[in-house]
Parts: C-alpha cells; sequence; structure tokens
C-alpha cells in the first residue's frame, strides 16, 4: 500500500493482526483509508504484496479462519471447494430452469 493510502494495522481488540501475523510474520493488516476497507498483505509474495481483502466491516475470528483457508498451501482444498460448489449452483440453475419450463408447459396446455 503506497504512503499515505491507508495505515497497518498493528492492534486491535481481539488482537487479530497480531495473530494473523501468528500465522505467518510475512503477513500484514493494512486499513485501506480509499478504499474503507481491510487488507491482508504478505511481504513474501514476488511482486504485489496484497494477499486478500477482509470481507467484513471489522476483525474478527472469521478474518483469520479467512486466512488460514485461503494460503498457498490450501489452494488445491479451496479450488476443489469452490468447484464443488460451483457444479451445486450449477445443477440447481438447471433444476430451476427445469421447473419453469415444465410449469410454463401446464400452463399452455392447460389454456387449450
Amino acid at each position: 500500500m503506497k504512503p499515505g493510502e491507508g495505515y497497518e494495522v498493528t492492534g486491535d481488540l481481539y488482537d487479530i493482526a497480531w495473530r494473523i501475523r501468528a500465522i505467518d510474520p510475512l503477513y500484514r493488516v493494512w486499513y485501506s483509508y480509499r478504499k474503507r476497507r481491510y487488507e491482508v498483505h504478505h511481504l513474501g509474495q514476488k511482486g504485489d504484496t496484497y494477499a486478500l481483502t477482509v470481507p467484513y466491516g471489522t476483525l474478527d475470528e472469521r478474518t483469520l479462519r479467512l486466512v488460514r483457508r485461503t494460503r498457498a498451501e490450501n489452494a488445491a482444498a479451496l479450488i476443489r471447494e469452490t468447484e464443488e460448489r460451483n457444479a451445486e449452483l450449477r445443477k440447481e440453475a438447471v433444476r430451476r430452469a427445469a421447473n419453469n419450463a415444465a410449469r410454463a408447459a401446464e400452463k399452455a396446455l392447460s389454456a387449450l
């Protein structure tokens, strides 16, 4: 993060920033003034240090779980989990489309 765009969070109510650094000492938590959100950065990454955006308005246990889940060594499991969820969503979309088509056909046939 560029100077003036935010600040590094070194202390917070639940010591989340410290606990994230306990996972890996190269992690840093930043608050972006412009984006009004927390971001986790990893200093060991090549190029940009950005790792993830905290999707919650505050730092709490969910943030720790998210950081652990998205670590590089967990990438295969995360990808598999995402693919399984996407497959479920596709099946549900097909089911809904089939149900809608069946209802439309019934309605059209009943009008005859």
